[in-house]
């Protein structure tokens, strides 16, 4: 697994406090914070685009990696959220774009079923599958990756941020996806 090698902002702050004495508010609590409060959504968006729990965690680490150098720099990030948000979403865009594929969230969607004790048959995975397939076929990338972020409670303004789009389109994409959703069933 992927836990050895993973970053955490708590290694950094390990790090530092052997150099220096840790200041409470400092930048690497701050992150440190931070880190904690929004790993799991960040974490689970990112397993729906990249496919896989390590490459997700990879991502996240990277996002973060990204940030301290920004807060380093002295340079202010405004919407926090958003801009973690928007960090991850291009970075996942790139991994896929590298990598030549993009795997199915119904994979994603099953396995954890499979994990957590919940899937039935094999011909009711294989069915549930196939339904869940057709459903994310109908919907174009801009409408999944907006349904996703709505999902994890960004509001129209930050996935707009995240997905480079105005708070308009995503009005309309959020709605074209739920019809297509709802024409589905």
């Amino acid at each position: 697994m992927h836990s050895e090698r993973a970053f955490h902002p708590a290694h950094l702050a390990e790090f530092t406090r052997a150099e220096r004495q840790r200041v409470p508010g400092s930048l690497e609590e701050q992150l440190v914070e931070l880190y904690v409060q929004t790993r799991p959504a960040l974490l689970g968006y990112l397993r729906h685009l990249a496919g896989s729990t390590g490459e997700a965690e990879d991502l996240l680490q990277i996002t973060f990696l990204r940030l301290f150098d920004q807060l380093q720099k002295g340079e202010a990030v405004q919407e926090m959220r958003g801009w973690l948000y928007r960090v991850a979403h291009n970075l996942a865009m790139d991994h896929l774009r590298r990598q030549g594929r993009a795997e199915s969230a119904a994979s994603v969607w099953l396995e954890d079923r499979r994990r957590d004790g919940l899937a039935g048959s094999v011909e009711d995975e294989y069915s549930n599958q196939q339904q869940i397939n057709q459903v994310l076929n109908l919907l174009n990338p801009r409408e999944r990756h907006c349904l996703l972020l709505r999902a994890e409670g960004l509001s129209y303004r930050e996935i707009a941020g995240v997905v480079g789009i105005s708070e308009k389109s995503v009005s309309v994409y959020l709605s074209r996806g739920l019809k297509k959703f709802g024409n589905a069933e």
